[in-house]
């Protein structure tokens, strides 16, 4: 695997926490890619370097989408906890985080590679 597809060792990689992070991860993906196509030939081998840098970007693009709309989420709910006229149950969402936290990891450590 290219050093660019995917970090070699997790414990020491430093991975993208925001949504600009992972933006900026999949235009570096996108670009490797770039630079793979004009070499490209027909052996397996190249060919799965190839997808693998999409695979990882579309995975960028995917946790960057999620985290948006997270952000949008919980800043609309702040909204609504500012105004008095708006009566809201309280929610937890670090408890929801932490599992889907625990889930995902859970299977990235399983498979090797993405959830």
């Amino acid at each position: 695997m290219s050093p660019n597809t995917a970090p070699a060792d997790p414990a020491t990689a430093t991975e993208p926490h925001s949504a600009a992070e992972h933006c900026a991860a999949a235009e570096a993906l996108f670009t490797r890619a770039q630079e793979i196509y004009p070499t490209l030939s027909s052996r397996a081998y190249d060919q799965d370097d190839y997808r693998r840098c999409f695979d990882w970007a579309c995975m960028h693009l995917r946790l960057a989408e999620a985290i948006t709309a997270g952000a949008s989420l919980v800043l609309a709910h702040r909204q609504l906890l500012a105004n008095p006229d708006v009566r809201l149950h309280n929610t937890y969402i670090s408890a929801e985080t932490q599992h889907w936290n625990e889930f995902i990891k859970a299977r990235s450590d399983a498979t090797g590679g993405p959830a």
